[in-house]
């Protein structure tokens, strides 16, 4: 597969624009809106607003596996994002697609974890109860570096970041077109906006504006802001003055941060939340930072741990 140019199948259809989303934003939308002519497109329509038709994603192969079917071999797979998990599949009618598909389940059959940029065509389907659930036609994709993905990491947080804004803006205009023009509502999202909120209704968008957080310490290498945290918790008072532990670091502080997280997560029946995987490496001297990286390198690369919901993690 290599690093080179993205590999895509053709087709006969006028493309839409990809957007740049997150996992928990598309995973979570309940919209289908089908077009109704031969190449007419068709959307899944996010809580934010986004009208998506076609998707440019990135992250970890988290999963991959080979399905034979009368049409001829197809793959699915699951793409994890610093947010959570977007489903894919790649089709049987895209055999120019198949050879690399192949490299890429070989590699992880073997055990590899490696980030892929992916473009594809937005999908859902719905259950017998109404449920929805989304996935992404596979168009191309191919591997890249951390930087790469750090720069597509900044970029989605950026046009994710946008949609948020419109969206709260929007919360005190009403529900038209007229009135979001005024009230200086990208032109571009308020098709989406109004269909948005006629079918979710309220949102809170501050869900995903964590996740962007998330992204952009991630992409500039930061720690990201300290939360407060009640005392109500906390061990026993004293009155002795308790000293400051000294900062290790290099590779002693990266070692003693993944003992630290997988023996937290061993003695737990049910998933850590991620502030108390940072709180027990900070009481030893570790910085967030390094926490953070350890935690990701320990889900994403080595995979020995997973993300069941977002910002919770277990022993995989």
């Amino acid at each position: 597969m290599g690093g080179g140019s993205l590999s895509i199948g053709g087709s006969s259809r006028q493309r839409q624009p990809a957007l740049r989303m997150f996992a928990i934003e598309f995973s979570q939308s309940s919209l289908p809106i089908v077009g109704q002519g031969e190449f007419d497109p068709s959307f899944v329509v996010s809580r934010l607003g986004a009208m998506t038709s076609r998707m440019l994603v990135a992250g970890v192969i988290d999963n991959m596996e080979r399905r034979d079917t009368e049409s001829g071999p197809g793959y699915r797979g699951r793409l994890r994002d610093s947010t959570g998990l977007h489903m894919f599949d790649i089709a049987p009618f895209n055999p120019e697609l198949h050879a690399d598909a192949e490299e890429i389940l070989a590699r992880f059959e073997r055990g590899d974890r490696f980030l892929v940029l992916m473009l594809g065509r937005s999908r859902h389907y719905e259950t017998e109860d109404g449920g929805v659930f989304t996935s992404i036609r596979t168009e191309g994709f191919r591997e890249i570096d951390s930087s790469q993905y750090h720069v597509w990491l900044a970029r989605t947080a950026d046009a994710t970041m946008r949609r948020i804004d419109a969206h709260r803006k929007s919360r005190e205009l009403d529900a038209s077109e007229s009135s979001f023009r005024s009230g200086e509502i990208p032109s571009d999202l308020i098709p989406g906006l109004l269909k948005a909120k006629e079918h979710y209704g309220d949102v809170d968008d501050s869900v995903y504006e964590v996740a962007v957080m998330r992204a952009i310490s991630m992409s500039e290498g930061i720690a990201p802001p300290e939360e407060t945290h009640t005392t109500e918790d906390s061990v026993e008072p004293t009155p002795m003055v308790t000293e400051t532990p000294k900062n290790i670091e290099g590779e002693e502080a990266i070692g003693k941060a993944k003992e630290i997280i997988m023996e937290c997560l061993s003695n737990s029946n049910a998933p850590v939340d991620y502030d108390t995987l940072i709180r027990a490496c900070s009481s030893v001297g570790i910085t967030r930072l390094t926490a953070e990286e350890v935690i990701d390198d320990l889900r994403d690369v080595q995979a020995l741990i997973q993300e069941p919901e977002f910002g919770y993690f277990e022993i995989l």
